[in-house]
């Protein structure tokens, strides 16, 4: 019984080897430090100086986008230039995705290993939360006549 216990082991390690060679090969390759030296402190400076913008930009965009409807008063709904309708579309899509994406990818900047060859996707999607609503902003500022 120890004999035939002892060959089906042997052949379970020998399965399991095989099956994570390819994992261990790349292992071996891999040349990345690993540890304490791989730990970037200043992971958080990114995130941080993004979510503090944020903070203030989002109430601001929300509430310029929010009143800019108002551009349709003078020429009321129904006689607005073609520019001026398709202007305050884009506000509306760019206000949705200030509301749903900006905080989305705030949370996956905080979100991301605290590794060095992580910095600089950590930073472009930080800096990227903010660009709907400053796009937002920046489409109020320059509507079209209507």
């Amino acid at each position: 019984m120890n004999d035939q216990e002892t060959v089906a082991d042997r052949e379970l390690r020998r399965a399991w080897a095989a099956a994570n060679a390819a994992d261990a090969a790349a292992d071996a390759r891999d040349t990345s430090p690993r540890g304490p030296a791989d730990r970037d402190e200043t992971a958080w400076v990114a995130p941080g100086w993004a979510t503090g913008l944020a903070l203030f930009l989002i109430p601001v965009a929300v509430i310029f986008g929010g009143l800019s409807p108002m551009a349709t008063d003078g020429c009321g709904p129904d006689h607005c230039s073609a520019a001026l309708e398709h202007a305050l579309a884009g506000i509306i899509g760019c206000l949705y995705a200030t509301l749903f994406g900006t905080p989305a990818l705030l949370l996956a900047s905080w979100a991301l290993p605290r590794r060095m060859r992580f910095s600089t996707a950590r930073r472009i999607v930080a800096w990227c939360a903010l660009l709907p609503p400053v796009i937002v902003i920046l489409m109020v500022f320059t509507l079209p006549e209507g």
